[in-house]
């Protein structure tokens, strides 16, 4: 098995190649909006290895919560014609023009028990290594590109809590819990902070510009702060669309 690989160019990815193969099981661990990325992991253990395989950007996805034996491997023509027939409304990335353009590559997922499941994105890759309960070699805390370094080991973890929205489990931080923790200085308590609370941030785009270009007007403890501000930005320039975002910040 290759300890650690990523596949994004014509040359490593032409249709019908085999590019990883495992027995283990791996199951859907995390999706974050950022970047459209799909993690799939097989868990470690004690005297076993953590496998994490990972999908970037993603436009369309057909795949199931849990693999027990997975083979993945480029998708062949007929099978690209096929992937795109059962997604007709795909490719929101450029309304304008093909579903499927801009470098996206078709990926098919196959069970051992049999399957046809696939991810339409622009790379794949995969990384090895024991779990010692660090985030995901693939948790690139500066946003580059590929190849990544694995994650520095800050004093509590300052990644993005696992999964859209901080997890189901993670209790809720109180609002004066949030207040404290951000006046917090100096002496950083050197435990995890596994609590949340949402933040909701303001951000502005013109109504003349692309989607992509916005601009951040500022991060507030409660709703009616946000809303206050958004209403006081549309009075005075009018030209933008405003929107308020709730986002989970670890305590």
């Amino acid at each position: 098995m290759i300890a650690h690989a990523w596949l994004s160019s014509s040359d490593q990815l032409s249709p019908g190649t085999e590019l990883y193969s495992s027995d283990r099981t791996f199951r859907w661990y995390d999706y974050t909006p950022s970047h459209s990325q799909l993690l799939l992991r097989s868990d470690g253990s004690a005297d076993r290895t953590r496998v994490d395989v990972l999908f970037k950007p993603v436009d369309v996805m057909k795949v199931r919560s849990h693999y027990r034996g997975l083979r993945i491997r480029c998708a062949t023509p007929a099978e690209q014609v096929r992937v795109q027939a059962e997604t007709p409304e795909a490719g929101s990335h450029d309304p304008a023009g093909d579903k499927f353009d801009q470098g996206y590559r078709y990926f098919v997922l196959e069970p051992a028990e049999g399957g046809f499941d696939y991810i339409v994105a622009r790379a794949v890759g995969w990384h090895e290594d024991y779990d010692l309960g660090e985030p995901s070699y693939f948790a690139d805390p500066s946003g580059g590109s590929a190849p990544w370094s694995p994650p520095p080991k800050p004093r509590w973890a300052q990644t993005p809590l696992d999964g859209v929205t901080g997890g189901l489990g993670t209790p809720m931080a109180t609002v004066d819990e949030l207040v404290d923790a951000i006046r917090t200085t100096g002496n950083l308590p050197a435990e995890d902070r596994f609590r949340y609370r949402y933040i909701h941030v303001l951000t502005a785009r013109h109504n003349q510009q692309r989607a992509g270009d916005t601009y951040a007007i500022g991060a507030f403890l409660t709703r009616d702060e946000a809303e206050r501000q958004q209403q006081e930005m549309t009075d005075r320039y009018p030209d933008f669309t405003y929107t308020i975002n709730a986002v989970p910040i670890g305590i």
